[in-house]
């Protein structure tokens, strides 16, 4: 009745203080989260517009460089002589010079293109600038064969350029092949480190990856928060489902959005911003919305308690003499307590005492009348409780510890046994961890080692993420014990057990094996039989099994015990359809 005048109490204030707090918690989470939202999408056009604006000088240029060579004859019959003859005079020399003119300066003017070369098939030479270099001579001569076998007119590729040969480190470029018109290949090679720092200084949030992609999904440029994404994001698996998905999403906790920008080398923009910095401000709310409602949750119950302990204060009274009647502790003279206020207290009072005076005498009879049957439940409970047997075992640890001087192994055996008798002696379907069952199990090895002095040997495989999964008790443990005792073995240092648990779509699957005797068909296939029927086996044999796959069939929908096994060579038994 307490508890009803309390809870009746608690509800009606968490009513007035709770709802109103959800609500407006709701209510601001709701109107500022569609707020950020949009602000994010004015940001990200925004800075769209500007990624699209700045590439577009870089497109531009690279259809500058093929405009030109395409076009220009005069480049063309330089660019053959200056290739294909091994030694060039003055004239050779000036008309290239002359014929690069437009497309150096045009390089030189621009501080994100690093170099440029072009070579023709099969030359040994290829033009960088204004110069003739020879491949058998030049830093930097793999990137000529780059095309060969390829039918696209054009491909990028990201590469590290030394700039001399006696630098230790290489500069990070992205390189644009152009097979040109008259059969010439022209490799642009750009400086990624300066997209890459433009790129941060326009990121709007922190925390915000910006990255240009190429046609086949290679990141060409990225600014310093694209280091920090997730392994498949920073791979092809980011191109594939911008494709599938072209407008916004939500990826690895992450606003997504992209955009790819006209042009002939299908450059594709990639923004995203962690949620948590698009919401900063409405999970703030959120947590003090929620911070509000625990506080709103103790305020109530205090209020509570104190409006019930004063109301109900006569009520308790009444509680606490029945329950002092029921113990055998009622006298007269502990009678109600007086409650301001109450014109009915005598009259009450005057009922209560009464009635208990009345039932007292019986209530004790009734006492007494139980007592020796009382006494003699008592005492065979004792004969099984569990807390006698734990004491008992303590009680000999310590007759040892005085006896020896030192701690044995045989208190390390009590310990263990002690251990397991607690566990095996709780619910025997009260589901455990997969943790829990593997220490009890090491334990009960533990045991059996001191046992045969550590003559057989027991391994195990597991990962770390199925521990805390859920399990049934006392799984193993039969299981490595019939593969201990009826082993075969003539020395048990011959023998071996490995236990590996491993789960797979939501099922925990258990296998013991042992290289033990094994048993032949006949024997396996009457175990099998015996294992699905629902009577024990009269012999006594195979009782484990028979309860572990009883327990298991019954606890699991899908639950199953297979053994497998071959005459002299050993026996595994899977326990499967394990639920985790």
């Amino acid at each position: 009745m307490k508890k009803q005048f309390f809870i009746s109490k608690f509800i009606m204030f968490i009513s007035l203080t709770l709802i109103p707090i959800c609500i407006f918690g709701s209510v601001s989470v709701f109107f500022i989260n569609l707020k950020v939202k949009q602000e994010a999408e004015a940001k990200t056009m925004a800075t769209t517009d500007l990624m699209e604006q700045f590439f577009s000088e870089l497109t531009n240029t690279l259809e500058f460089y093929r405009v030109t060579m395409n076009s220009d004859a005069q480049l063309h019959l330089a660019l053959i002589q200056a290739l294909n003859n091994e030694h060039l005079d003055m004239e050779m020399i000036q008309r290239l010079e002359q014929s690069m003119q437009n497309i150096y300066y045009s390089q030189s003017t621009k501080p994100y293109i690093q170099s440029l070369y072009i070579t023709m098939q099969n030359s040994p030479y290829y033009i960088n600038g204004l110069n003739r270099e020879r491949f058998s001579d030049s830093i930097d001569k793999d990137w000529a064969g780059i095309m060969d076998g390829r039918e696209e007119s054009s491909y990028i590729q990201i590469r590290h350029i030394k700039k001399n040969k006696f630098d230790t480190h290489t500069i990070p470029s992205v390189t644009v092949y152009q097979r040109m018109k008259y059969n010439e290949l022209m490799a642009i090679n750009i400086n990624q480190e300066y997209f890459n720092k433009w790129l941060n200084s326009v990121a709007d949030y922190d925390g915000q990856a910006l990255m240009i992609l190429s046609r086949d999904g290679q990141i060409l440029f990225f600014n310093e928060n694209a280091g920090s994404l997730p392994e498949d994001v920073q791979s092809q698996a980011l191109s594939d489902t911008l494709d599938n998905h072209p407008d916004n999403l939500l990826l690895h906790g992450y606003y997504i959005n992209s955009e790819t920008f006209p042009g002939n080398y299908g450059f594709r923009y990639v923004s995203m911003i962690p949620r948590s910095e698009v919401f900063g401000l409405s999970n703030k709310i959120l947590q003090l919305t929620i911070a509000a409602g625990f506080l709103s949750i103790l305020v109530s119950s205090v209020l509570a308690y104190c409006f019930t302990r004063r109301d109900y204060q006569q009520i308790f009274q009444i509680i606490d003499l029945f329950d002092q009647a029921e113990k055998g502790e009622f006298h007269a003279q502990n009678g109600l307590k007086a409650v301001p206020g109450s014109p009915y207290f005598h009259i009450i009072n005057n009922v209560i005492n009464l009635f208990m005076s009345q039932t007292y005498l019986k209530v004790q009879l009734d006492a007494k009348k139980y007592a020796l049957s009382t006494a003699q439940l008592s005492a065979l409970q004792y004969q099984l409780n569990p807390h006698f047997l734990f004491n008992t075992l303590q009680s000999i640890d310590l007759e040892i510890l005085k006896a020896c001087g030192r701690p044995t192994s045989a208190n390390q055996m009590i310990l263990e046994l002690s251990s397991l008798l607690r566990y095996s002696l709780d619910e025997p379907m009260k589901p455990v961890t997969v943790q829990e069952e593997i220490a009890v199990t090491k334990n009960y090895i533990q045991l059996q080692s001191f046992k045969y002095r550590d003559c057989f040997h027991v391994t195990w495989e597991y990962t770390d993420d199925i521990l805390d999964a859920p399990i049934l008790r006392l799984l193993l443990q039969p299981i490595i014990e019939n593969s201990i005792t009826h082993s075969g073995k003539t020395t048990p240092e011959k023998l071996w057990i490995k236990i590996k648990i491993r789960s797979t779509d939501g099922f925990l699957s258990v296998f013991i094996i042992d290289n033990g005797y094994g048993m032949d068909k006949k024997r396996l296939a009457d175990l099998q039989q015996a294992l699905m029927e629902e009577q024990v086996d009269s012999s006594g044999k195979h009782i484990g099994l028979k309860n572990i796959s009883q327990r298991i069939r019954l606890a699991y929908r899908s639950g199953y015990v297979r053994i497998q096994s071959k005459k002299g060579m050993g026996t595994i038994v899977e326990l499967g359809g394990i639920e985790s």
